[in-house]
This record gives structure tokens, C-alpha cells and sequence, in this order.
């Protein structure tokens, strides 16, 4: 072997340990979480599998208030989800009707505009045979009061 296979096969044996250290230290930790204090102590026999099918539900006895308090979390986002949505569909549709309100309006605006021209009056009246009622043929005029000239 060459001096280079050498050193990396003394590197690999050296990393080994450590990443065997490294796992021990996570499997540890979880161990401590899930096993009760005193069954702490035995945690090198045991593995994960048995030390989570161990807890017989202890862990979620703790855990039950943080249960809560993400379902009561979830419920408020979905009924605060629901209201929203519903306001949206509300406004569109006051939006809609408004839109419709604008346009009724305007075109009775409109109606009453054309009905009460003077040209039209006149032709009403004289559909109905009222002639005493003639335009002027004189254009219009200010007529002065004593208020106006000071």
C-alpha cells in the first residue's frame, strides 16, 4: 500500500469513533426525554424502539396542554379563515349592487333630463292642444333691482 491509502484508512478509523461518540450523545439525549429518571441509568441496553414503546403514553400525558393549545391555535385560524372569506363574498356583492344602484340612478338622471327640456315640453303640449303657449321670440334678459345696482 502507498503511503497515501495509509493515511486516509488511519483517518477513516479515526473518524469512526467520533461519529459513533456523536451518535451515542443524540440517542442519549432522546433516551433521557422518553424514558422516566430512574430507567435512565439502563439506557445503554436499551434502544430507541423499545425506550418509544415504553413511554405507554406518558409523553403525551405531559404534552396534553401543548396539544391544546396548538389545536385551539388551528381552530382559530380556520374559523378566522371562514369569516374572512365570507366578508369577501359580502363586499363583492355590495360592490355589485352598488355598481347597479349607480347605473338605475343614472339612467332615471338621465330621463328626467331629456323628459324636461324645453323642446320637449313644448312638443307635450302641443300633442295635448294647449297653443296658448308659444316660445319666446324675444331673448331673455336681467332685470335690475335696487339690491343688484349697489
Amino acid at each position: 500500500m502507498t503511503e497515501t491509502t495509509k493515511n486516509s484508512s488511519n483517518k477513516d478509523k479515526q473518524k469512526q469513533p467520533a461519529d459513533e461518540q456523536v451518535q451515542s450523545g443524540w440517542k442519549r439525549r432522546i433516551l433521557n426525554v422518553l424514558l422516566p429518571e430512574g430507567d435512565s441509568e439502563d439506557a445503554e441496553d436499551v434502544n430507541l424502539k423499545e425506550a418509544i414503546k415504553s413511554v405507554n403514553g406518558r409523553w403525551f400525558i405531559h404534552q396534553i396542554p401543548l396539544l391544546t393549545l396548538v389545536l385551539i391555535g388551528m381552530l382559530g385560524l380556520i374559523t378566522n379563515r371562514y369569516q374572512s372569506q365570507q366578508e369577501l363574498i359580502e363586499r363583492d356583492e355590495l360592490e355589485k349592487e352598488v355598481a347597479d344602484i349607480r347605473y338605475r340612478s343614472l339612467t332615471r338622471k338621465s330621463e328626467i333630463t331629456r323628459s324636461t327640456r324645453q323642446s320637449m315640453i313644448e312638443e307635450k303640449l302641443r300633442s295635448l292642444g294647449d297653443t296658448t303657449l308659444l316660445p319666446s321670440v324675444d331673448a331673455p334678459f336681467i332685470i335690475n333691482t335696487n339690491e343688484q345696482e349697489k
